[in-house]
């Protein structure tokens, strides 16, 4: 199995360092693609002290679907059949990716499945068996992608730039007949936002809700209604589900978040884009 990875950045902290070493030495090269406009040099140079680092930067931020296919065509252009896809904020624990690629290389029928992914939600006992469950989709970070199969799903949807390109393309896999496969017994470290600690108005109590920027919020909008168009037909449970996720997203923010008129401001922004057929990086 030749695997190669690839992570992209935008302005990581230190702590992605760690991250990396988790996973780097398993691969045969990581492509580090850096979205981040002027970074750190410090920083960079200790990204590129790992032997086997490919590090790119053009000073743009061309956000994520575009990156990934980027790094794909380099990966299948040196010879990889598999691309582990990371987020700077998630990692392994020790032995838990030499256990993700075992899993992977002793599944039946892998030609077929277009990605593997793991659990992020719930840490488990991470033992050396492989507990798998077909799903219509994962997340980005912790994914292993089929390079053999993009040319018949095609590569990351670039008019989403950022949010749901993992969803578009998990949805777009199934619909052409190909499996995704997580393996639950595997437990990825991964930061699903900002937190913030907040009174909640319906019970009083304190809890921890995620936020997000008004421009992520943005793309959350326009990206899901594009999703919806193209997928509620064969996906109808998944996009009802993806929708409730959604709408709560705007609940916390618009209740919590202290730009909360930039918030609204955006996500209605994010809908008349949409419907103008705006679509790619927000300008």
């Amino acid at each position: 199995m030749k695997i190669a990875g690839t992570i992209i950045l935008y302005y990581p902290d230190e702590i992605v360092i760690e991250n990396i070493s988790s996973y780097v030495n398993s691969v045969g090269i990581l492509y580090i693609i850096d979205n981040t406009e002027t970074p750190s040099q410090v920083l960079v140079n200790k990204l590129k002290s790992f032997s086997n680092v490919t590090y790119i930067h053009d000073g743009e931020n061309k956000g994520i679907a575009e990156r990934l296919n980027h790094s794909n065509n380099l990966a299948m252009h040196e010879g990889f059949d598999w691309m582990l896809t990371m987020d700077q904020d998630s990692s392994f624990e020790k032995g838990a990716f030499i256990n993700y690629l075992n899993c992977i290389n002793s599944f039946d029928k892998k030609e077929n499945v277009s990605m593997f992914g793991i659990n992020y939600v719930e840490k488990v006992d991470q033992s050396m068996f492989c507990d798998a469950i077909k799903v219509n989709h994962l997340i980005t970070s912790g994914s292993v992608l089929n390079l053999g199969l993009i040319n018949y799903i095609g590569g990351f949807d670039e008019k989403l730039f950022i949010d749901e390109v993992d969803f578009e393309y998990c949805l777009r896999s199934v619909a052409r007949g190909f499996s995704i496969v997580q393996f639950t017994n595997i437990f990825l470290n991964h930061n699903l936002g900002r937190t913030s600690i907040g009174r909640s108005f319906k019970t009083t109590k304190l809890t921890s809700r995620t936020l997000h920027s008004p421009k992520r919020l943005y793309y959350m909008t326009r990206n899901f209604l594009y999703i919806q168009q193209m997928y509620e037909k064969k996906f109808s449970q998944e996009i009802k589900q993806r929708k409730k996720i959604l709408l709560n997203r705007f609940k916390n923010n618009v209740l919590y978040n202290n730009e909360r008129f930039n918030v609204m401001k955006n996500i209605i922004k994010g809908a008349w884009d949409f419907r103008k057929k705006r679509m790619g990086k927000l300008e």
